[in-house]
């Protein structure tokens, strides 16, 4: 008799698949944050957590375990506004769920191209946020190279987003590569998670799987 695998993408496993990674996603960008923020490092390491969780779980879940942890995180810190730094981890989610779920977060240079995507999107977004709310300045790794901008004569704006560019760069990149290769080593049965791939690959993996299911029930039948 063929042995059928469990479609983890379905009914109440997927739901506690949820309830584990989301609060998972949010420790780990917690413990990451912390790290940073203790030793003073020139990086966030507070949206690997979110990148991990849209991999496996898709852009929505992982925009929820980001978003969660914003708003735990502005709590503890006692400044509810820097909750907003959320929708910097909602873009991460976004950009990485959704290149999962259409396939392309499989080769290094899709890698690559999330890690730009996510690193742009995070500046262009956390530059304003920063400004509003710590008016650029905010007692982290990151200010020495705003104060480096600002001294070549750029306005605080623009120092707040050049800063962050070459940093997220580097802090995104760490959460983009950590995220690709924990999906990599996945069972087969959890890579589908994400949400169904679309397009060609979708078609593809549909005949792949009747082929087999096909082959399973021949082999029934002869025996």
């Amino acid at each position: 008799m063929a042995m059928k695998e469990v479609d983890a993408s379905k009914g109440k496993l997927r739901g506690t698949y949820m309830a584990i990674l989301i609060p998972l996603g949010v420790a780990i960008n917690l413990v990451g944050g912390q790290i940073a923020g203790r030793l003073q490092l020139p990086l966030f390491l507070d949206s690997i957590g979110t990148a991990i969780v849209a991999a496996i779980m898709g852009p929505f879940v992982g925009a929820v375990s980001g978003v969660l942890f914003n708003i735990i995180a502005s709590i503890i810190g006692g400044n509810i506004m820097s909750s907003l730094f959320g929708i910097c981890n909602l873009a991460t989610a976004f950009i990485v769920g959704f290149m999962v779920r259409f396939d392309k977060f499989k080769t290094i240079p899709h890698v690559i191209i999330a890690t730009i995507a996510v690193a742009l999107a995070n500046a262009l977004i956390g530059a304003p946020i920063a400004v509003v709310v710590y008016g650029g300045i905010q007692g982290s790794g990151i200010d020495l190279a705003v104060a480096g901008f600002l001294a070549l004569g750029n306005d605080i704006l623009s120092a707040a987003f050049l800063a962050r560019v070459p940093i997220n760069l580097v802090d995104k990149g760490i959460a983009v590569i950590i995220a690709w290769l924990i999906l990599k080593r996945l069972p087969e049965n959890m890579k589908n998670l994400a949400g169904k791939r679309l397009g060609k690959s979708a078609a593809e993996d549909s005949s792949v799987s009747a082929s087999v299911e096909q082959s399973g029930e021949n082999k029934e039948t002869t025996e």
